[in-house]
């Protein structure tokens, strides 16, 4: 797998520094020069040390006795490589990943990778969660150069931090691992290392001219919103400070509603209508796969391919799939009531596919990071925040769309990810949420080894002793798939690490279970019940739970406040269900913290990562704040409590000033004056690019989100100055989602805001008003509610306002719709 940048050549290095004559003593010029060039020069640093102790992350510190020298991203790290020539090694990495920790116990305990990490390179070991940014950089660089891309990233760089070679995982030294579709062997680390080495030291020009390449290629490919709208000519017709106002309206631009049937047509051709979820072509099938039209001798081996492609949940595509009949009747018409009604049953589909595989922990809730086969039966075992706070509001929607029954799969899987997520350990005493659990664990108590997904699997021998009685037993195993050989595939265990293991995964219904036993529904579902409190009571009691990164990040702890504020809303809504006031008060409490702990309030800067033993030193990213604005407006709009809004205002503002590329502003080379917002402030030290992004992954893109947050400003605030860069973030990724408009989905959402209007409810009264037909009705545009009080500090506005307090002065207390031709009262 070496790179052609990486070519054994016999041709002396060059060394860039090196001057081309030595300095000669009677000439004072020349000396002086000399003098002020070494000055100018990074000073020498001291002897390498293992750094990792100091970082923040307990992923970086978990390395602090390591042999490797590790070094923190930073400044003092480049001025080292640069000093000494060298390659950096940069390991990026997260606490609950299989691979990372893999690679830490495999490869970087090697004798032979220690000596050459330390003696050739300068190792450098960065958390992903603490720098989304450099982690996004480099995932596309390997993804660009290997077709595949996961954790941990390898990438070695320059010292200008132009990448020249990488990968994910490297196997240990010695080891020999084949690539599943293409037969290709897998270089192992240490050789990697040595043939990197060796391009570096006698081919150090060409290599350089290989990141320079490199670094272009990786601009054009992650250049999205940097194009901007095909008619360029609002650029011209405003102020250049904001401040000063903005013109009256944006240019159209040629996004419109049309877009939405062809991001619907686009994705509902890639469903999979036997496991749910997406079909991907993986490297190596057939491309034309999808349309039939192939050769039959290549049926078996597309079909290998294809099984065995890892699935995620996506919740941005699935929760735009529901989303699809829900939309004013002018859009669904545009999408097609066929089409519509195929992706709402799609959705719904995998959603049940989903909640029933082994991706989900069927005894302790919340779902793994995603599954490693087409079928949802085999999974990663790290368990994220963002993966659960995400899928809640996922399954919300779904719950709400069928209409909230106290009962069934859906509103069972809302409250066990709301339980989740407000339980010990994922919520920490003092507020906020856990990063991530570890994908690795130990057997028993007292076993030091750790096996990958060892709290979760069941040997059938276990399994039947532990539930102790035949019937319960033999019901439970054919109701979770628990078979005395395991029933994970063998060629999904090519390292024996799950023999006659079983991970549980519904695959028989309680019709189906009461035929085969002979006995009713109900005593199945007795039975299952029972069995499950049996192996969860001595899984939690015999079994270590798997390390806790115990982190607070910004992001993450905001999707968990926007998810919970609305599953409380939801369950307050229809009467009480679950533990609904703790969802709420883990939401309040989290949103605290953050203010208390992440937000310098006098600076006016949000931090991204808090721990027990302090605030770290990352600045927030845009996604940061995306994710922080839309939590606080979830709770303003649960709890009416204006504080929150008035802090997302604020937020909002701050946001704008240090992430958006104002279409305005004159250019100085360092904007691409196109609309929506750069993921890093601007002058942000040590980042090789600075990238917009739009495309909805695993999670919604800050820049759908930060559209979606200025809509919903703007209509609650009566902010035309919201709406109008709201408008310029969709406008910004015109080329690309007239192109690709399936890669967007978030940003279609606000496509129809933008074309149609935000959708406006009012409820004026206060607590004792009803509103709960707001709180249950499903999402389709985006939407707001505003808590109109006399004396609000929101009673400032425009003319829409004004017009908006006349009216509601004259009406009785109640829930209200806005509507074109005035306020309508909800039933």
């Amino acid at each position: 797998m070496m790179s052609a940048q990486l070519q054994e050549s016999g041709a002396p290095a060059q060394d860039p520094h090196a001057s081309g004559n030595p300095p000669s003593s009677a000439s004072s010029a020349t000396a002086t020069a000399t003098a002020a060039a070494a000055a100018a020069a990074p000073a020498r640093p001291s002897a390498l040390q293992n750094m990792a102790a100091s970082g923040k992350s307990p992923y970086v510190q978990s390395q602090r006795d390591s042999p490797i020298r590790w070094q923190l991203y930073g400044q003092e790290a480049i001025d080292r490589a640069k000093t000494e020539n060298k390659l950096i090694f940069l390991h990026i990495g997260y606490s609950a990943s299989h691979y990372c920790h893999l690679t830490i116990q495999e490869s970087f305990s090697n004798p032979h990778v220690v000596e050459l990490l330390n003696e050739s390179f300068v190792p450098v070991i960065v958390d992903r969660d603490e720098r989304p940014d450099l982690d996004s950089i480099y995932v596309h660089y390997v993804q660009a150069l290997t077709s595949a891309a996961g954790h941990p990233i390898t990438a070695f760089l320059t010292p200008e931090l132009e990448p020249v070679f990488g990968g994910s995982y490297f196997p240990p030294p010695g080891s020999h691992h084949v690539v599943p579709e293409t037969g290709e062997e897998i270089a192992d680390l240490l050789v990697v290392l040595n043939k990197t080495k060796s391009a570096w030291e006698t081919s150090e020009a060409q290599t350089r001219a290989s990141g320079r390449q490199a670094v272009g290629e990786l601009r054009t490919m992650i250049g999205e919103g940097t194009l901007g709208p095909q008619d360029q000519s609002f650029k011209s017709a405003g102020l250049p400070n904001i401040t000063e106002g903005r013109p009256e309206a944006v240019a159209a631009g040629e996004v419109d509603l049309d877009q939405l049937e062809e991001a619907y047509s686009h994705i509902s051709r890639t469903f999979d209508k036997t496991n749910g979820g997406f079909l991907h072509m993986p490297r190596g099938a057939p491309p034309n796969f999808l349309s039939g039209n192939f050769p039959l001798e290549q049926v078996a081996e597309a079909y290998d391919l294809i099984k065995n492609t890892a699935k995620f949940i996506t919740p941005a595509k699935l929760s735009f799939l529901l989303r699809a009949s829900q939309f004013p009747g002018f859009v669904v018409d545009i999408i097609g009531g066929d089409l519509s009604t195929s992706c709402v049953d799609f959705a719904l589909d995998t959603l049940y596919h989903i909640a029933d595989g082994a991706i989900h922990d069927h005894l302790g809730g919340g779902f793994h990071h995603y599954s490693v086969t087409w079928d949802w039966s085999v999974p990663t075992f790290e368990k994220m925040l963002s993966d659960n706070a995400l899928a809640l509001g996922l399954y919300l929607d779904a719950w709400l769309l069928k209409g909230a029954p106290r009962d069934g799969l859906l509103a069972k899987t809302v409250l066990e990810l709301a339980d989740y997520l407000t339980s010990s350990p994922v919520l920490l005493e003092g507020g906020g949420f856990a990063t991530s659990e570890a994908a690795d664990s130990c057997n028993r108590r007292g076993d030091n080894t750790l096996r990958h997904g060892a709290y979760y699997l069941w040997a059938r021998k276990e399994f039947d002793t532990v539930i102790g009685n035949e019937q319960e037993s033999s019901v439970a195993a054919a109701y979770w798939s628990v078979k005395e050989h395991g029933n994970i595939a063998n060629d999904q265990d090519p390292n024996d690490e799950y023999l006659n293991q079983n991970v549980l995964r519904v695959v028989k219904n309680t019709a189906e279970l009461a035929s085969q036993f002979k006995i009713s529904e109900s005593e199945v579902v007795k039975l299952v019940d029972s069995a499950k409190q049996k192996l969860m009571t001595h899984r939690e009691k015999e079994r270590p739970r798997p390390a806790l990164d115990t982190k607070v990040i910004t992001a993450y702890n905001a999707m968990a406040i926007g998810s919970l504020a609305r599953t409380y809303a939801a369950c307050r809504s229809i009467g009480g269900i679950g533990r609904t006031d703790e969802y709420l008060a883990a939401a309040v409490k989290t949103a605290a913290l953050i203010k208390d702990k992440l937000w310098d309030k006098e600076a006016k800067v949000l931090y991204r990562v808090y721990h027990g033993d302090g605030r770290g030193a990352t600045q927030a990213f845009a996604e940061d704040y995306a994710f922080l604005i839309d939590g606080l407006l979830e709770l303003y709009e649960v709890t009416g409590e204006e504080s929150w809004l008035e802090w997302a205002d604020e937020l909002q503002s701050i946001q704008i000033t240090k992430f958006y590329d104002h279409a305005y502003y004159p250019n100085d080379g360092s904007k691409a004056r196109s609309g929506a917002f750069y993921r890093t402030a601007e002058g942000e030290a040590n980042v090789l690019l600075r990238v917009k992004d739009a495309m909805d992954s695993v999670q919604p893109s800050e820049n759908a989100v930060s559209a979606a947050n200025l809509f919903r400003l703007g209509s609650l605030l009566d902010d035309e100055r919201y709406t109008q860069l709201a408008v310029e973030t969709v406008n910004a990724f015109e080329a690309e989602m007239l192109q690709y408009p399936y890669l967007f989905p978030g940003l279609l959402t606000s496509v129809v805001a933008w074309k149609l209007g935000v959708q406006s409810s009012v409820v004026m009264g206060g607590s004792e008003v009803d509103a709960k037909s707001y709180f249950l009705a499903p999402r389709g545009g985006l939407r707001t509610l505003l808590h109109y009080k006399p004396q609000s500090i929101l009673r400032k506005g425009g003319d829409k306002r004004t017009k908006l307090t006349e009216q509601l002065s004259k009406l009785s207390p109640g829930l209200y719709s806005v509507e074109d031709d005035g306020l309508k009262l909800t039933p």
